[in-house]
């Protein structure tokens, strides 16, 4: 008798407003998790896709946390995308080449094309997909900019805090016209 009377106790001290948002914390897990299960990717496919994208880009030292980000982007984007890698690769793998343009020189399908044109694109830009799902997955590392490093700098928002100035007077006039048309 004594158990009911403590449980009893128990229930009674738990506002109704605990218990309702108890409720749907736990029923929201079970929402959740489904989506969170399935959109994480096996290591196994990160590194086959930082392996393919070493390929693909000629670049060795690619990152492995960009490669993870790039991967679930493009699997967002397209949920076929672990065949799509699969298809490219054995393609690759079949035809024996060493370097993407001896890849390209071999004339590889359509659709080995268009995936490894999609992911090239993802590292070169940093951004994947098209409007409206468009999404930058990075920027300062988008291999762009890595292309140029020792000459350019990666562009911001502005060029310091003198850069939004007035522009300056033109230092050159043709017969009387300024540059400024």
């Amino acid at each position: 008798m004594k158990q009911q009377s403590l449980f009893a106790t128990a229930v009674c001290q738990v506002s109704r407003r605990r218990l309702l948002l108890g409720g749907l914390a736990f029923g929201s897990m079970g929402l959740l998790a489904p989506r969170g299960l399935t959109n994480t990717p096996k290591a196994s496919d990160v590194t086959d896709f930082l392996i393919l994208s070493e390929f693909l880009t000629g670049r060795k030292t690619l990152s492995v946390t960009l490669a993870r980000r790039y991967y679930l982007g493009l699997q967002d984007q397209f949920p076929d995308l672990a065949v799509r890698i699969a298809n490219l690769s054995r393609e690759i793998h079949a035809s024996g080449v060493q370097t993407m343009d001896d890849y390209l020189s071999h004339g590889p399908s359509p659709e080995a094309r268009n995936t490894a044109t999609t992911i090239v694109s993802a590292w070169y830009l940093g951004v994947i997909g098209q409007n409206p799902k468009k999404q930058m997955i990075a920027y300062s590392d988008a291999l762009m900019f890595q292309a140029v490093a020792g000459a350019l700098v990666v562009p911001s928002y502005g060029a310091g805090p003198l850069a939004w100035g007035n522009r300056p007077e033109p230092y050159m006039m043709l017969k009387g016209v300024s540059d400024e048309q």
